[in-house]
């Protein structure tokens, strides 16, 4: 089968589409707690408080080049109420210490820890889910995707598009009254602007930086990535300073509620850029050698942002862990980490707020 095409299921949910209408419990999602375009996702489906009415498999933290993700082999029974999870029941969501993990086999299957199972066709590849829904698919097997368990079909697999998705289809919903708009239409074009140059210059740049082959290219991705970090820094230091001046320099509690790239509440361009930046010291310093200056240290204000979504938001706190996104990126790309080797640090994985 080739695996150079890359395919797109790009349908959504709506009470006007004629297959996909919102139901409580007839989606499911497939989920990596690595992948930073995943974690998008995770968020997403948390602000908007559906966690009750969309579950989650988490896949494992290994990537195979040809076939995929891989899931668990386990009985229904143990899932238990850990697919509605914030975290999809991943036990070390709650870590943000760095401890060692020993000589861990890419084959580890340790439930709960290494990833969860899929509880409705008991398959252990992402790839089966391409199989139900087109025998003839001859594409990647693209990630993370949005599953509809009534006609057993992939509604959608594109990271950019998924979380637009949630944050709308599913608004008439009890459970989301009162959860935040992340694409407010008053900030649509601010918001959809930002997030154009975020990916090349953030996103994906900490790629080209990480995955350079010469030296000379490497350096310059590197000072052209920090160029637009400063942009970044002096972005938040602008929203800060304007929200002192109105609520008190002093009066920090105030301005924390408030502390967001836009309009004064979290948007999509914030859960683009916070899942670059909480893996920026963790693991993009070593892996990527992005080391030459670091979130918690040289960017005062993206460090305090950071923070503030993380430790005040569940939504973004406890959908990131830092063994899956550092076991994810040392294992996946062997390119430039042969052995697997796992930093081990920084001590804290993020500091308190």
């Amino acid at each position: 089968m080739s695996t150079t095409e890359t395919t797109f299921f790009e349908e959504t949910i709506s009470k006007t589409h004629p297959i996909y209408k919102p139901e409580k419990g007839r989606y499911w999602l497939y989920l990596s707690a690595g992948c930073p375009f995943a974690q998008r996702i995770w968020i997403t489906r948390a602000l908007k408080n559906l966690t009750d009415v969309i579950g989650v498999s988490v896949v494992h933290w290994k990537l195979d080049e040809k076939t995929g993700w891989k899931l668990l082999n386990a009985g229904e029974t143990k899932l238990g109420e850990n697919a509605f999870k914030i975290d999809g029941g991943i036990l070390s969501s709650q870590d943000d210490t760095s401890s060692p993990l020993g000589d861990l086999d890419e084959s580890s299957s340790r439930l709960f820890k290494d990833g969860t199972f899929d509880p409705h066709y008991g398959i252990t590849q992402i790839k089966e889910l391409y199989d139900m829904t087109d025998k003839q698919y001859k594409g990647e097997f693209l990630w993370p995707i949005l599953w509809d368990l009534k006609t057993k079909t992939i509604v959608n697999n594109n990271w950019d598009q998924i979380p637009a998705i949630l944050n709308s289809a599913f608004n008439d919903f009890d459970e989301t009254k009162g959860t935040v708009d992340i694409l407010p239409e008053h900030l649509s074009s601010d918001i959809k602007q930002y997030n154009e140059w975020l990916f090349p210059h953030i996103n994906d740049a900490v790629y080209n930086v990480g995955l350079a082959e010469k030296q000379s290219v490497y350096e310059t991705n590197l000072i052209n990535f920090f160029k637009d970090m400063d942009k970044i820094e002096n972005k938040l230091r602008e929203v800060h300073d304007t929200l002192a001046k109105e609520y008190g320099a002093s009066n920090e509690e105030e301005i924390l509620k408030r502390f967001f790239l836009f309009g004064n509440q979290i948007t999509e361009s914030d859960i683009r850029l916070f899942v670059t930046m909480i893996r920026y010291d963790s693991i993009y310093a070593v892996h990527f050698k992005l080391n030459y200056r670091l979130v918690r240290s040289d960017y005062y204000y993206i460090h305090l942002w950071m923070r503030n979504l993380y430790w005040n938001y569940p939504a973004f706190g406890q959908t990131t862990n830092f063994n899956h996104i550092k076991l994810l990126y040392t294992h996946a790309m062997k390119n430039i980490n042969p052995n697997g080797i796992v930093p081990l640090g920084p001590e804290y994985d993020i500091l308190k707020l």
